[in-house]
């Protein structure tokens, strides 16, 4: 019944309305509201835990919109291409989607494709554009985009290492609740790299990450309190095995857990 009423909804505003009405002449709808319309049906679609025949469905709205020169449109079924759901996986095409997103502001659509020209991932290696459009989306307050350019700070991918310019883009990411950027921050509060040690501080950012379920945090979290809350850290790490971090099931078999 859901599949049916978004496919009327969307349907009934493609083109003209007039059968979906009954009204006696056509009227029409326009792009921006169609291509509106169909990112929503293909959005309700993806938050139902959808199977390969809905995934398909999905993607074809996207596609829809992505058509109409609509930007999440563009960005969407980029997302679809990139991960091959619904649709044969082509990351050259998922890129060229996000451009024409980004180049209409959209910053997820900077941060995906800044991210795919820093790491070379599916497509050429283009480290210094690939910068720029990280910044871009940055400075629109994209945490993703915040805390992946700080992570090239911080580990000297295409840039020079700087852990003060790191810790610049982390600080903004975490207080958006980033959970990467409240590990990576967190960790230079406590070791006192790159930040004024702060352990207290540090503490309560590792912790935000750990509720998050980041199995990477919550191994930090645990090293943090082994000897002076040992249950508490016994059961992180129990956590982010559960994840199958290799990390807390070694660190589990070296204190007995």
């Amino acid at each position: 019944m859901l599949w049916r009423s978004i496919r009327a909804t969307t349907l009934c505003g493609l083109f003209f309305v007039a059968s979906c009405t009954g009204s006696a002449g056509p009227i029409a709808v326009s792009a921006g509201t169609v291509a509106q319309d169909a990112v929503q049906a293909g959005d309700i679609i993806m938050k139902r835990n959808p199977g390969s025949k809905e995934l398909v469905i999905a993607a074809r709205y996207y596609k829809r919109a992505s058509d109409l020169g609509y930007d999440w449109g563009q960005y969407k079924y980029g997302n679809m291409l990139l991960e091959g759901q619904g649709v044969e996986k082509n990351p050259q095409a998922a890129a060229d989607l996000y451009e024409k997103a980004a180049k209409q502001g959209n910053d997820w659509a900077q941060y995906k494709l800044g991210d795919m020209l820093m790491s070379g991932s599916g497509i050429p290696k283009d480290i210094a554009r690939g910068k720029t459009l990280l910044e871009k989306a940055a400075q629109n307050g994209n945490s993703w985009a915040q805390f992946r350019i700080g992570d090239a700070y911080l580990n000297g991918e295409g840039v020079g290492k700087d852990l003060n310019q790191a810790r610049k883009y982390f600080e903004p990411s975490a207080k958006q609740g980033n959970p990467w950027a409240q590990l990576r921050l967190g960790i230079m509060y406590v070791e006192g790299n790159g930040a004024p040690k702060n352990v207290p501080e540090g503490q309560k950012l590792l912790e935000k990450s750990a509720a998050q379920d980041n199995s990477f945090a919550q191994v930090a979290l645990a090293n943090l309190l082994i000897s002076s809350n040992p249950v508490r850290a016994k059961k992180l790490l129990s956590d982010a095995a559960r994840q199958g971090n290799e990390q807390a099931v070694a660190r589990l078999k070296q204190i007995g857990g």
